[in-house]
């Protein structure tokens, strides 16, 4: 197994991929306004069952994203062509940021450090572009994305309702860059 910028012959083997993940738990959003103050709080709670989850993204969506990333990886497998995961990231230097809009790992190598080790390449390219943090963001259900962004670093930066298709909220993680 090796990272590699990937080709256009990749992009095929990505949009392949099982973007579906499983979950039991979920971020909850509450909140409380008035006219001079805005609250919004997410609350971790446990679901009654394991869940599966639909990637939020249509394929023609996706495959547009994949062509608007500045970079595009992917770890190669042994077989030729064999994708085991990708991460995409769009180079914002207005913002002095590295904008990770797309990031999956394939189910049966998930829990292997593949997304560690892709989210470490995207830091170490965005520090040699000069930029100072690198943000991603994932459903409120992507509890098990939420878990290993934490535990490489990444912090809760902010959330946008409405995000997707699926008109789910969207929870943004950032990474400072030292």
């Amino acid at each position: 197994m090796h990272i590699r910028p990937a080709d256009l012959a990749d992009i095929e083997a990505i949009l392949a991929l099982d973007h579906t993940y499983t979950t039991d738990h979920v971020w909850q959003m509450g909140g409380q306004s008035n006219t001079t103050e805005h609250d919004a709080s997410f609350r971790l709670a446990k679901l009654p069952r394991h869940i599966q989850v639909p990637f939020p993204h249509a394929e023609a969506a996706l495959r547009r994203c994949l062509h608007r990333c500045d970079y595009l990886w992917v770890m190669q497998g042994s077989a030729p062509r064999e994708v085991l995961g990708y991460i995409g990231m769009a180079l914002l230097p207005w913002h002095s940021t590295g904008w990770i809009p797309a990031l999956a790992i394939a189910p049966n190598a998930r829990r292997k450090g593949i997304g560690t080790q892709l989210l470490r390449t995207a830091i170490a390219r965005a520090k040699a572009d000069g930029l100072h943090s690198v943000t991603l963001d994932m459903q409120t259900k992507n509890y098990p994305a939420t878990l290993m962004c934490q535990a490489r670093g990444f912090r809760f930066s902010g959330f946008a309702d409405n995000y997707y298709a699926s008109q789910d909220i969207a929870l943004f993680f950032a990474y400072r860059i030292r």
